[in-house]
């Protein structure tokens, strides 16, 4: 058998019964198989990344709709290959799927169980998780759960990318809404302030009482008018610097809120002014370099108000150029002299 064979995925489809172009009939992330929610199947997969779709809003203060992220990502990863030809890699059984969070409508302590409880159980395989949501609530069971996996002795660093700081102690006598998320991962106890940034926050989405919080808590937020100034790959190097320093483990939270509204309209709370979509890719490409990551998660899509899917694809384009980034890093190159005619 020719060993190329099992690289016929990453050149264009022939056709036929066999062709591994062909979507499953379970629409999974980038076509990847739909492992359960077990340690032990997941450490059998042989996989790195697994996606988990977060259909939650309920903590969500923007409009309705994210409970629909994780289903549309799935359906634009499949506008991609596994093949990323910038970076010589392929990612293709680098992914399982291991489907939707089942949470119960009832209260957020309960929904947040749930997540949190998911996401124990891919860290325990071993494996990293990638989150879709669902609103940024999301982050606060996930990072309480890449927290408590590491321990105590170990050090988490943490990079959110929004419009907004989300440090509200609480909003509207809530905790646990996605107003909250940067507030409650400072309070973990392995998460230090010098390890933790924000990255795109602007306009007036920003009570006072969330940047006193931040001030005091000693927490690093790069306005966009401090990324157009400085520039994207100084900012971006300058927090990733932060967070990836001398920690253990890191947590990418990314809201897409982050994007200027023109580039991303399909977000719960669109906001102007913010950054480009090459710009994002620019961004993931830095962060990707440093080689290693413990958490993902993707927020506050909104498919509902998208225009011609651009939103969805195009967070489904950030995340895999950071992936393939990763992998590029690590070595885990194709051999470029495999050819299509050789798949005979």
């Amino acid at each position: 058998m020719n060993p190329a064979k099992s690289y016929e995925h990453i050149f264009s489809p022939i056709g036929g019964r066999d062709d591994s172009f062909s979507a499953p009939g379970v629409i999974t992330f980038l076509r990847a198989p739909h492992v359960p929610l077990e340690a032990e199947a997941l450490k059998a997969s042989g996989a790195r990344y697994a996606f988990l779709g977060v259909p939650y809003e309920e903590g969500n203060i923007g409009k309705p709709g994210s409970v629909e992220g994780p289903r549309d990502i799935r359906f634009m990863s499949h506008e991609y290959f596994p093949y990323w030809f910038e970076y010589q890699v392929d990612l293709n059984g680098d992914f399982v799927d291991c489907g939707d969070v089942r949470i119960p409508k009832v209260d957020p302590e309960t929904a947040h169980n749930c997540i949190y409880k998911a996401v124990s159980e891919i860290l325990k395989a071993g494996l990293v998780p990638i989150l879709c949501g669902g609103d940024h609530s999301l982050t606060i069971p996930a990072s309480k759960a890449l927290s408590d996996h590491l321990g105590d002795s170990k050090k988490m660093g943490y990079l959110q990318l929004g419009a907004h700081l989300n440090m509200a102690e609480s909003w509207a006598g809530e905790k646990s809404t996605s107003a909250s998320s940067l507030a409650r991962v400072t309070e973990l106890p392995n998460v230090a302030a010098e390890n933790v940034a924000h990255l795109g926050v602007r306009n007036s989405m920003n009570p006072k009482d969330w940047i006193d919080l931040a001030d005091e808590r000693g927490i690093k937020y790069f306005s966009m008018n401090e990324v157009l100034n400085r520039g994207v790959d100084e900012v971006t190097r300058e927090a990733a610097k932060r967070v990836w320093g001398g920690t253990d483990s890191q947590y990418l939270s990314i809201d897409m809120n982050v994007m200027d509204a023109s580039a991303a309209p399909g977000v719960t709370s669109p906001e102007p002014g913010g950054l480009e979509a090459r710009e994002i890719m620019m961004i993931n490409e830095i962060l990707g370099e440093n080689g290693s990551i413990g958490m993902i998660d993707l927020t506050e899509l909104c498919p509902v108000v998208d225009v011609n899917a651009i939103t969805t694809k195009l967070a489904a384009c950030a995340l895999l150029r950071f992936i393939a980034v990763i992998a590029s890093v690590n070595g885990e190159k194709v051999d470029q002299s495999i050819k299509r005619e050789d798949l005979k």
